[in-house]
């Protein structure tokens, strides 16, 4: 099903951007700008789809959190490093922890949806 996404730019780098899962529409500005959506995106997206597949597993992660950093491509137009680190909150089975990484990595729908050149440090940390 395809979803419709609206956004209106308002001129002086901010724009705004319903989408039809919220009433309450994202404004972007130069405090806060594409690249950091983005990753907000990513981040969101990753830690929601550890947790929708250790559920599978019968399993559940909460209180889990992540760092972003990036640094932009040497042409300047595109991210070309993204600096990834997932903190869990207790420790987890071998197996689980290889559920959980790998459903970061690979299954993430933003991250699956990123140009493959861009370089994913990942950095995994339990109990933290």
């Amino acid at each position: 099903m395809m979803k419709l996404i609206e956004t209106t730019y308002e001129g002086r780098y901010v724009s705004k951007t319903n989408s039809p899962l919220s009433n309450d529409p994202i404004k972007v500005d130069p405090k806060f700008g594409p690249i950091d959506l983005l990753m907000g995106s990513y981040a969101s997206c990753m830690l929601a789809t550890v947790d929708f597949y250790a559920r599978k597993k019968d399993f559940e992660v909460n209180s889990s959190r992540s760092e972003l950093s990036y640094e932009m491509h040497a042409d300047g137009n595109r991210v070309g490093t993204i600096n990834i680190k997932i903190f869990f909150d207790k420790e987890y089975t071998a197996e689980q922890k290889e559920i959980m990484e790998d459903s970061a990595k690979n299954l993430c729908h933003v991250g699956s949806s990123l140009n493959p050149e861009i370089v994913k440090n990942y950095e995994f940390t339990y109990e933290a």
